[in-house]
């Protein structure tokens, strides 16, 4: 999953960052850490100053166990 694209200068498109704790919101028992992120679809133009997304952040999280998942940026948060 990782995109040579993503690096600081498109850090607005992520809600998380690797690293991150997070919980899945629908089963709060999977708990996982962000190894990766990538944006699907069209990047929005900072030059028309709005920030309208086109496309969906998916996560690549590990979860306990060592199994990884791909998930939606909606289908997580932050674990507390």
């Amino acid at each position: 999953m990782d995109d040579p694209k993503l690096d600081e200068s498109f850090s607005f498109l992520f809600a998380f960052r690797r690293g991150d704790t997070v919980v899945k919101k629908e089963d709060r028992r999977l708990r996982g850490e962000v190894i990766d992120g990538i944006y699907v679809g069209e990047v929005p133009s900072r030059a028309t100053g709005e920030l309208k997304e086109r496309g969906k952040t998916l996560y690549e999280i590990k979860l306990s166990g060592g199994q990884l998942q791909i998930v939606d940026e909606q289908e997580i948060e932050r674990a507390e």
